[in-house]
């Protein structure tokens, strides 16, 4: 069988006249791939009112409806939905975003018109090779989840409960200890939907919106945990984001978990966000995922993704995901042009 790459980037918001311009420096990378993923972080519309359910919390965040075409001149397949902004503009915005999508051809999965509709993978038959791309989110407001009858994003809740650190007898300041556990329904949903994809695909990608972000720079103890069961249950690579920066990647019985590919294309500017990122490039097969490559990237001030060779301007890029990684237990060898990853 000949390999087929599956090329993956983070967080895109593109909100600006020309919105072809954002991706100008790396279609190049999307185009010579087999299959180019994002995450689209909200909806593209220019339709909805603003929903009242964040109001105070964070952000209304959308692109411009441009930017469908310019994702998919880019070079962009598929994109995952399931995110904390992806209602913002309601379900108006989420409508428009859909069928924007369909009428540049981009797959999505995450979101939809009921959650049945929000647990659908997104099917990619290239190569023959059908591969599976699974969305999920665990940060948002409780009324942007889909339900039995309501449109949403299709979530994983998770619980969490503090106890005091008894650093604090010792050391004024000293952090809240912080638990996490998945909600069990919705765990459950996730792995059967992970069980179910792999029945019908030759291999299953899932993106997850997950984590802490304003630079927090650390994993939620749920997100190894509930990572390392998506593999059990049949996923072969776990793509993450929210953190708005990277975070480590592991190896979990031989299959990558990138917990954050931070921001790659958003056009806000904001104090937590960093102007790190990456492209990570996988080979994809019916025997898994192999010869995991890293592109480092650094963001100009025009919010545009630049990829930067390893061993030049990207070194800080590559000594900045091996730190990160450091308790992951991950090996990264600087190849020049990229970091390749090493169980």
């Amino acid at each position: 069988m000949v390999a087929t790459t599956l090329v993956c980037a983070g967080d895109v918001m593109i909100n600006r006249p020309d919105a072809h311009s954002m991706l100008r420096h790396v279609a190049e990378i999307f185009k010579g791939a087999d299959v180019a993923y994002c995450n689209l972080e909200g909806p593209m519309c220019d339709v909805g009112e603003k929903h009242p359910g964040k109001a105070g919390i964070s952000l209304h965040l959308r692109s411009t409806p441009q930017a469908a075409n310019a994702l998919a001149d880019a070079g962009i397949d598929v994109v995952s939905l399931a995110n904390n902004h992806t209602m913002d503009y309601g379900i108006a915005g989420l409508d428009q975003t859909i069928s924007l999508l369909d009428g540049v051809r981009i797959a999505h999965a995450g979101a939809g018109h009921d959650l049945a509709a929000a647990r659908q993978p997104a099917l990619l038959d290239v190569n023959g090779l059908r591969i599976a791309l699974l969305s999920y989110s665990s940060v948002c407001v409780a009324p942007f989840a889909a339900t039995k009858t309501t449109p949403g994003l299709a979530m994983v809740r998770i619980k969490t409960s503090y106890a005091a650190n008894l650093r604090l007898f010792q050391q004024p300041g000293s952090p809240m200890l912080t638990k996490t556990v998945g909600e069990p329904e919705d765990v459950a949903m996730l792995l059967d939907d992970v069980k179910a994809a792999k029945l019908g695909a030759d291999i299953v990608i899932v993106a997850w919106h997950w984590g802490v972000s304003e630079r927090w720079g650390k994993l939620a103890d749920y997100q190894r945990e509930l990572g390392h069961a998506v593999i059990d249950a049949g996923a072969r690579a776990i793509i993450g984001h929210h953190a708005h920066m990277l975070l480590g990647m592991e190896f979990y019985h031989g299959c990558p978990i990138i917990y954050s590919l931070g921001n790659f294309a958003f056009d806000l500017d904001h104090p937590y966000f960093r102007r790190e990122s990456a492209i990570v490039i996988f080979d994809v097969s019916r025997d898994g995922v192999a010869n995991i490559r890293v592109i480092p990237v650094l963001i100009n001030d025009q919010h545009e993704p630049i990829p930067v060779r390893a061993d030049g301007d990207g070194r800080k890029v590559a000594w900045f995901l091996e730190y990160l990684s450091e308790e992951l237990n991950t090996k990264f060898v600087n190849r020049g042009e990229h970091v390749e990853l090493l169980v």
